[in-house]
């Protein structure tokens, strides 16, 4: 598990066969695209699964502001929201609700029950397999700007699909299927209902 955002960049690093950075701030190539790159890379690896490490949850009231023509209500997401799984009101989940622009849009009167990834800037928080998918995807993210080599890059993105899919199977794992109520007996699961 990495302890820094420099850890999980240098870990990056090495797999191109490049030299570590102490700091976000050297000037050098390497820290000035790890700088650039790292927290787009952070956030679409956090989108791109709901991780169990970054699941959180929050109670949204609606905004006075008009929610449009569609729907009735709007509720400011979190500022650390990067992606919303489910939205309920009173334990319920809805059916009908959209994001736009930062704001939960639906018809009810709420309060929200909201289920989000949130965006998490320290890796000790994060899932070790997590760090090996934000190291794989910045590896693949740097590969070409610092080796200009179009198949080396590809190469690198082939092991992050690889590493995602392996980390997204260990995380499903560790949490009940959504939606698939237990069966009640033997009998039920044998027979698939």
């Amino acid at each position: 598990m990495a302890t820094s955002v420099i850890e999980i960049c240098n870990n990056a690093l090495t797999d191109l066969g490049e030299e570590a950075i102490a700091s976000l701030a050297d000037n050098t190539k390497a820290a000035r695209l790890c700088n650039q790159r790292w927290p787009a890379v952070r956030d679409a690896v956090l989108r791109a699964h709901p991780w169990n490490c970054a699941s959180a949850q929050a109670e949204l009231a609606a905004s006075a502001a008009s929610a449009g023509w569609k729907y009735q209500a709007g509720y400011p997401l979190p500022a650390d929201c990067l992606r919303v799984l489910s939205v309920s009101v009173g334990g319920t989940d809805l059916e009908a609700w959209e994001v736009q622009a930062g704001v939960i849009l639906c018809n009810e009167p709420g309060p929200l029950q909201v289920l989000y990834i949130r965006r998490i800037d320290d890796p000790r928080l994060y899932d070790p397999l997590l760090c090996e998918v934000l190291t794989a995807r910045l590896s693949a993210t740097l590969a070409y700007p610092i080796t200009a080599s179009t198949s080396l890059a590809q190469s690198f993105w082939a092991g992050y699909a690889d590493k995602l899919r392996e980390a997204r199977g260990v995380d499903a794992r560790e949490a009940s299927p959504v939606g698939a109520p237990a069966p009640t007996s033997w009998l039920a699961a044998k027979l698939g209902r």
